[in-house]
């Protein structure tokens, strides 16, 4: 492609687009910065008339309300880069896969996205050979020549128009944001060291616990999540606002801090003896290492208990304990503390049930005839305008008068996706906000930003929102659209299964909502459960009876190989027409 055409596709990703001079390196313009567009009409105009020459730069910098970040690798006789960032990573961990270009002189730009603000710089806080491109930067993009002729060219034809960049990982982050003590120069190095402290410093952070110094000084624990991070709140903050730092980042036994809100403890990463230096003694470590020789302390480390007693199942307390036969929320549908499933066809009922549900738990009415105590709900309806709300609402019986305070929901909400940390954080603050027993989520497609038929998606979603909802102690239902094929389950990757504990597959027939179990983990989940509508009021009743004599009616229609999703009309035509075939072959 032309540089024009690669500059119009580079937009129209949002990535903005700068002229770059022939022969040379940077923009042709004063205040490049501020004229960097990712507008097509303007790009034209430059493309093709006064910078037609031009070779072509993206700016970095703020993008999509993140930030897009280029690390610039740059080998040269007197130093290395790519020794630099290897040492980096045989200490943090490897770099995620994400678009990448080979510059010119051989060197390497490799592209990330993160929500932190970081600015240029050059070989400093990564390392010699390591340049930062961020806020008011732009590097060189292919088609561009290099001065000395040579073209910039994506990674495996890996283009930023096509592939979108990993998310920096959380190492660099902390690195790149980090802010140093006054007499400890920040780099790289003093990152690792920060793991392997000698003398007072060891023997102190060997004789304390991460819990009893944060919670003498007012912290409190959030949340452990599933990789076994802790979740800190700062003092004189509110559970609900969010993490303030967390403990046990890769199993590493240092303090990672978010907040800039405590005066004496900038934002970044600490061992229990930094963490007490800064908080307690004005960040002057050799204050507190000679403090504590003085004062005899800390020689001695705590007995900390064996990792098997945390982790490992203890047979006498297990046996011990008394586990309920049945656990349900909302029996016979949607068991206790677990992320259930609804997939249907459009316009099945689907979404009715899940308010049906919702409405009812709220406000203590009976559901499938079965009287519950009033319950809080968080409903986040991706699909339905309030007036659609309002009209079923009526419809099932409530009013201005009905006590709806418990159900707490959310029309079309403006949140964050809930394959995305952001997102997931949004959602769990509300769940807590409002005590809810239950999240509904409908419907999962539009709820995340990636494709529903990428396995990555679900498995985010599950990483970030579900298991946080469960470790909390909360039931999820999610709303799906089946596939063209209903028998092969929700529409998209087949990974929307892996993670969740009970899955119904719901087809409407002859005026009953049939669920059919799939995917289950408790044996005493039924097989088929078969729900009458009324109109009076939009009711659901768990019919038995007429249960039994749809069993058979499905069986009959299963031997003649007749879909029963199918409308009643075309039901009776196809059992006419296999009459008319059968009474023919007899005679």
């Amino acid at each position: 492609m032309s540089v024009l055409q690669t500059a119009l596709a580079y937009a129209n990703k949002d990535i903005r687009v700068v002229p770059i001079k022939q022969g040379e390196k940077r923009p042709p313009m004063q205040g490049w910065q501020n004229a960097a567009t990712s507008d097509p009409t303007t790009i034209r105009t430059w493309f093709e008339g006064q910078f037609k020459d031009c070779g072509l730069g993206i700016a970095t910098g703020e993008f999509r309300n993140r930030y897009l970040i280029v690390i610039d690798i740059d080998d040269r006789e007197q130093f290395s880069g790519s020794d630099t960032l290897a040492d980096l990573e045989e200490l943090n961990g490897k770099l995620p896969e994400t678009v990448e270009v080979i510059t010119g002189s051989g060197g390497r730009h490799i592209y990330f996205l993160t929500d932190e603000p970081i600015r240029n710089e050059a070989s400093g806080r990564l390392g010699v050979g390591i340049d930062i491109r961020g806020i008011g930067g732009q590097v060189l993009a292919p088609p561009t020549v290099h001065p000395n002729g040579k073209t910039y060219e994506w990674v495996e034809g890996r283009s930023i128009a096509e592939h979108k960049p990993a998310d920096m990982p959380l190492w660099m982050v902390l690195i790149l944001t980090e802010k140093p003590a006054d007499d400890i120069p920040m780099t790289y190095e003093s990152t690792a060291n920060i793991l392997t402290e000698e003398g007072p410093a060891s023997r102190y952070c060997a004789a304390t616990t991460w819990p009893d110094l944060l919670r003498q000084d007012g912290w409190t624990l959030a949340h452990i999540d599933q990789s076994g991070e802790a979740h800190w709140i700062r003092p004189g903050k509110d559970i609900r606002e969010g993490t303030s730092a967390t403990t046990g980042w890769q199993g590493k036994d240092i303090i990672r801090v978010f907040t800039t809100s405590i005066t004496n403890l900038p934002a970044g990463a600490y061992t229990r003896f930094g963490y007490t230096a800064a908080m307690h003694h004005n960040n002057d470590r050799s204050a507190f290492a000679k403090k504590l020789l003085q004062e005899g302390k800390a020689l001695v480390p705590v007995e900390q208990p064996a990792i098997t007693d945390n982790i490992l199942i203890n047979w006498q307390d297990f046996w011990n304990q008394s586990f309920p036969a049945e656990d349900w929320l909302i029996e016979p549908i949607i068991p206790r503390n677990q992320l259930v499933v609804i997939f249907a066809p459009g316009g099945t009922g689907k979404s009715l049930l899940a308010l049906y549900i919702a409405a009812a738990l709220a406000t203590g009415k009976e559901i499938f005839a079965e009287p519950k105590p009033p319950t809080s709900v968080l409903y986040m309806d991706y699909e339905m305008s309030q007036a659609v709300l309002y009209e079923r609402l009526t419809a099932m019986g409530y009013d201005n008068k009905s006590d709806l305070t418990r159900l707490h929901y959310a029309s079309l909400p403006p949140i964050g996706s809930l394959d995305k940390p952001e997102g997931a954080k949004q959602i769990c603050d509300l769940a807590r906000a409002c005590q809810a027993e239950l999240v509904i989520i409908d419907t999962f497609a539009r709820a995340v930003e990636g494709a529903e038929n990428d396995a990555d998606t679900v498995r985010n979603f599950y990483r970030w929102t579900a298991i946080n909802l469960k470790q909390e102690g909360r039931s999820l239902m999610r709303i799906d659209h089946a596939g063209k094929d209903l028998k092969k389950g929700a529409r998209g990757t087949s990974a929307k299964n892996d993670d969740v504990d009970l899955v119904w597959q719901m087809t409407k027939v002859d005026g009953q909502l049939v669920l059919l179990r799939q995917k289950h983990r408790h044996t005493w989940i039924p097989e088929r459960i078969n729900l009458t509508i009324h109109d009076q009021h939009r009711m659901f009743t768990q019919d038995i009876k007429g249960g039994e004599r749809l069993d058979q009616a499905l069986k009959m229609l299963n031997e003649l190989n007749i879909d029963p999703t199918i409308s009643l009309d075309a039901m009776w035509a196809e059992v006419k027409e296999r009459a008319e075939t059968i009474y023919r072959v007899v005679r």
